[in-house]
Formats: C-alpha cells, structure tokens, sequence
C-alpha cells in the first residue's frame, strides 16, 4: 500500500461523512490518510513518517472511500464516543445488544431510540443502552416504521461480534492443523 494525504474531493467526501456521524467539528483539524480505499486516522507527526516509510498499515482505519464514505466499526466507534448519538444512530435493548453482537438483524420492537425522520434504507450505526458502537446497519423501513413490533427493521451489516466469531474460527482452524498433534489422544 502506498499512504499518501486525501485528495481535495476525498477530504469533501469525508467532511461530508464526518459530519453526518457528528464528528465533524472534532476531527475537522486531524490528519487522514488514504491507501486509496482506506481512510486512516493518524497525527501529523505519524502521517509524515508514515508517508516517507510507507508501513503495511499506519494509524485507526475509520472507513472506506468509494461513491460514499463508508465507517469501519472502529470509526463507527470513534463516532459514537465523539457525537453521543444523533440522527443516523439506533439504540438497542440489552436483548437484542446480544443479538447483534451475533450477527442478527434488528427486530423494530427491540429499538430503544432511532431519528423519527430516518428515510428506507439509510445507513446506521447500532449503539447499545450506554452509546457504544455495537455495528453498522442499514434501515429497512423509514420513520416510525423502524419501531414495528415483530419485524426485521434494521439490516446488520458489521457487528462487534464478528472479530470474536473470527479470532475463534482461526484459533480453530490452527488448533486442528497443528504438527504433531493428535486427536484421538494416541500418538
């Protein structure tokens, strides 16, 4: 990957982004970098060395370049914690945090607060009871629709959850491929 600062339209494109999740004003002044997709959160000082070593990854990946600005779940986080909340965030119960965090869907009824003006189709950050960034998902229904009682409302695209799910899957998989070992115990 070769870093390097983000192009005038890519910095609007983020702004712009930055500014839907409410942390703008916060981030206004900070560094960014980009591989060209990905947007990296890094201090000044970083962002001139890592621009001169060029390193595999440098700083907190906060999201991703394309026609939109898209949020890693550690950007989504950062938002979460920079914002408190705002228009494009949803936040479930303590039942439905577990169910998120394993992957599920959002059922309308389990949503403690959402934007009454949210349009079909949005894309949202998921924040438990106390406003931490559980996933990223994107809305099935606008307004008051989005609290239907016994219906998917809410599509999760990334959740927490999914870095455990995956450390635990490679742990496995490293577990049953291990030289020298035996599973049945004999040797």
């Amino acid at each position: 990957m070769t870093f390097r600062e983000l192009a005038r339209q890519e910095r609007t494109l983020l702004n712009r982004a930055l500014d839907r999740w409410g942390a703008f004003d916060a981030l206004k002044e900070k560094a960014f970098l980009t591989d060209g997709k990905h947007v990296c959160l890094v201090s000044q000082e970083l962002a001139q060395v890592a621009m001169k070593l060029q390193p595999d990854e440098c700083g907190l990946a906060i999201g991703e370049l394309g026609k939109q600005f898209s949020p890693t779940l550690a950007g989504a986080g950062l938002f979460s914690r920079l914002s408190g909340g705002g228009r494009y965030y949803i936040s479930v119960g303590d039942g439905a945090e577990q169910l998120v965090l394993y992957g599920r869907d959002v059922m309308g009824d389990s949503i403690t607060n959402a934007a009454p003006d949210l349009d079909e189709n949005e894309p949202v950050i998921i924040t438990n009871r106390a406003g931490e960034a559980i996933g990223i998902g994107r809305t099935r229904f606008a307004g008051k629709s989005l609290l239907q009682k016994g219906r998917i409302t809410v599509t999760t695209l990334v959740d927490a959850g999914s870095y455990l799910r995956d450390e635990d899957a490679e742990g496995r998989t490293k577990l049953a491929r291990k030289p020298g070992s035996s599973r049945s115990g004999h040797s």
